[in-house]
């Protein structure tokens, strides 16, 4: 019998575990109602890049998936492969998969067959930023730690999404961003990733504070 995924999650400063839900044997398939999506999860990564075995306690909870079934979302598709908000949706284990249950706004992009970050399709109002580089040194010269150095809070969009559904109107807003521009974001807004050497964060327009120019 597989053992349950387990999901730590942040709350009001405490920490709480939840384990999956397990779908009884007698069910084979679920069917998400809404504009939810079932997404089976990629599988964890159980070693480091040099080949060491890590332990479950410190290996990194995948938060991508293949979209194996959509009830009524709009803009994901089945079988795309989707990068997902860490701590959003209900886990579902499924005839011994891991899955999650999402609704379509948890679902922060689609990934490009290659799985290259900076290559993602952002959904909705969500913007994605190729982030600049931190200084090295201090305004004297000093040359900084790279842990000490300060974290930009800009960069350069990469990719902007279709935008978001006005409440009233039921039509479709486009972000007033475009690719290429330089922005300025929230410091503590957004997803970040690291990818050949170069971070990305994909925020939503709301994080977005500024346009550089």
């Amino acid at each position: 019998m597989t053992r349950p995924a387990m999901l730590s999650k942040a709350s009001r400063g405490r920490l709480s575990v939840c384990a999956a839900t397990a779908v009884p044997k007698q069910f084979k398939a679920v069917k998400p109602v809404g504009d939810r999506v079932l997404v089976k999860v990629d599988k964890e990564e159980a070693k480091s890049v040099g080949g060491v075995l890590l332990p479950a306690s410190v290996r990194n909870k995948p938060t991508a998936g293949a979209v194996v079934a959509v009830g009524d979302a709009k803009t994901i598709k089945l079988s795309d492969k989707v990068i997902y908000s860490k701590y959003a949706g209900t886990e579902l284990e499924l005839s011994g998969e891991e899955h999650v249950l999402l609704k379509e706004d948890d679902v922060i992009g689609v990934l490009p067959g290659t799985d290259k970050i900076a290559q993602l399709k952002p959904i909705g109002d969500r913007i994605l930023i190729q982030g600049a580089k931190a200084e090295d040194k201090t305004a004297g010269g000093v040359l900084l730690a790279s842990e000490s150095a300060e974290k930009p809070t800009f960069g350069t969009v990469i990719a902007v999404g279709e935008g978001r559904e006005d409440e009233e109107t039921k039509q479709l807003v486009k972000p007033n961003v475009t690719a290429g521009a330089t922005v300025m974001y929230s410091k503590y807004s957004g997803t970040e990733f690291e990818e050949d050497g170069e971070s990305y964060i994909v925020v939503r327009e709301s994080d977005i504070l500024a346009q550089l120019a």
